[in-house]
This record gives C-alpha cells, structure tokens and sequence, in this order.
C-alpha cells in the first residue's frame, strides 16, 4: 500500500479533530479575519471549508466500513480465543489415547496454543492444519478415549471461520487505507485551506493577543487535543458465564481499527475495574479470566464522558 503524507504534523485521526477546532476559532475571530482579508474570508469561503471538513471526516472515519470491520475482528478474537478450552480438553483425550501415531508432544497441541497467545492468525491457521491432520489420522484411538464424535468437524469449521475471518479483516483493513491514499488529495487541500488560516491568524494575534495565538499554532491544538481526548473512563464489573463477579481478572485494551497502544488493568476484589485515559475511539477489550479463560467484547472511550460496560463471559 502507498504510503501517505500530510502536511500538517498529527496523525491522521486527528485531521478531522484539528480541523473542527480550527474552524470553530475562525467562526469565532470571524470579524478578524474579514477585517484583515475582506475578500478572501467570505461566508463562502467558510461554506467551502465546512464541506471539505465533512467529507475528509468522511474519509477518516468511514461509519459504515468502521462497523464492519469492529464486528469482523471482534467475532475473530473470540474464535481465536474460544480455542484455548477446546485445546485443554483435547489435549486429555491425546494423552488418554492408545496407538497414536505420533507422540503426545507433537501432536500439535503446543503450536496452536502459540499461536493464540500471539494473537497471529495466519499461523494459526497452518497450526491448526497440522493438528487437525493428526486428529484424522488417529481419530479412532481419540474417540476410543472419549473423543466426542463430531468434535474433528466442529474443530474444522472453526478453522475456516478464523481463516474467513482473517481474510475479511484484511480486506476491510485494506479498503480503508486505499480510502485514504485515493483522496489524500482532498485532504491536504482541506489542510492548505487550514494552515492558511493558522498563517493569518497568527499574523493577527501574534503581538495583540498571545492566548488566541494558540488557537492558530499547530503544536499548541496538537497538545490540547490530545490532552483533552485522554479524559475518558470506561468501568463496570467482571462477571463470567454465570453472571458472578470475577476478580483479579486481566483486561487489556487494544484500539480495534488503528494504533496499537492500549492498556492493562485488572480487576480488583470488588470485581470492578477502571480504564482511564484512553484515546476517544473503539477497543477490543479481552478479559482474561484467573481459570485462563478468555473472552473480548468491544468497548467505546468517549472524551469527557464515564461509559459504564460491564465485561461479561459470554455463554
């Protein structure tokens, strides 16, 4: 995929954030800037820059494609997951067999479990290939063992599903980066109409008033914003299938779309369990529970806002 670049310093998320605050300050020093540049600021001048922030909003966030991709990758983590109990009691029907045709240790057990640990479902899916090929071939000895019948099947469609999955996840992810690089056009011009405005406005203020300068200075809106996002709080309680509190759980939150920080927390002997500061955005949050079940469900931090979620194990 091509590499974008904008023009501005910030990350790409923030663009329609940046552009917001800018548009606000203008509407704002409005009189200024007319008085300044009679015949560039016009009220048409701001009904143009509003539709380029609507549609670089668009761009940024695709409501549709976002949504998509949020169920996609939530139903892949817990399939990934759901396979930590599946290989536990697989793996006492192995050691019960009789006549296997390959040792306990290689039956493949250990790598499909690596592979959830990293959360890498490509390799996942060869592990899974691997073990499901020794399951076949001794299939008679595991049912002897106590192995369900129809379990090798189940087992499989899991497979496919995460393979499915895996797939779709890539595709979306895709789509929206080459949503971005089609119009990286539109929104460095969007971003030309904004730093123009941070050019005029600090000619404006830069001597006559230092406070509204900062509303006009990139690092200055960079460092607002960021720290005002930041102030997000998402609580609640761990419960697992039965509905009763889970302590001392693992809860980790990861941004489903873009970025990679998260953060750790665990629940305390109350069952209960704060996430602070997060970036206003969607997590996947997997709760890993002290039996070493797992679990995730989606999660949403919003600035200036308490979101109460309690994080229950599904049936």
């Amino acid at each position: 995929m091509t590499t974008v670049r904008i023009i501005i310093k910030a990350r790409l998320e923030e663009i329609p954030t940046i552009g917001q605050f800018t548009i606000d300050s203008y509407i704002r020093d409005y009189a200024d800037f007319k008085a300044y540049k009679t015949s560039k600021y016009t009220p048409a001048f701001l009904t143009a820059l509003q539709a380029k922030a609507v549609a670089v909003n668009a761009i940024v966030n695709p409501v549709v494609l976002t949504s998509e991709l949020k169920v996609i990758t939530l139903r892949l983590t817990n399939s990934i997951l759901g396979l930590r109990s599946t290989m536990n009691l697989l793996e006492g029907y192995v050691e019960d067999a009789v006549g296997l045709t390959v040792g306990v240790k290689d039956f493949g057990i250990s790598g499909v479990r690596k592979k959830v640990a990293s959360g890498d479902a490509e390799g996942l899916n060869a592990a899974l290939s691997t073990l499901l090929k020794n399951v076949t071939n001794n299939l008679a000895a595991l049912n002897t063992a106590g192995y369900p019948a129809g379990d090798e099947t189940l087992l499989a469609d899991v497979k496919q599903s995460i393979f499915d999955d895996n797939a779709a996840q890539n595709a979306k992810e895709n789509e929206r980066a080459a949503l971005v690089v089609a119009n990286i056009g539109l929104i460095n011009d969007f971003l030309t109409d904004i730093k123009a405005i941070w050019g005029d406005g600090k000619r404006l203020y830069k001597i006559k008033n230092k406070t509204k300068l900062k509303d006009y200075t990139n690092s200055t809106i960079i460092k607002r914003i960021r720290n005002d996002e930041l102030h997000t709080l998402i609580v609640g309680k761990v419960l697992n299938k039965l509905g009763i509190g889970e302590a001392d759980a693992k809860i980790k939150a990861k941004p489903s779309i873009a970025g990679k920080r998260g953060k750790t927390v665990k629940s305390g002997k109350d069952f209960k369990y704060e996430l602070k500061g997060l970036r206003p955005t969607t997590y996947l949050i997997t709760v890993t529970l002290v039996s070493g079940e797992s679990f995730a469900v989606n999660g949403d931090a919003v600035t200036n806002k308490t979101i109460p979620l309690d994080l229950q194990q599904p049936m």
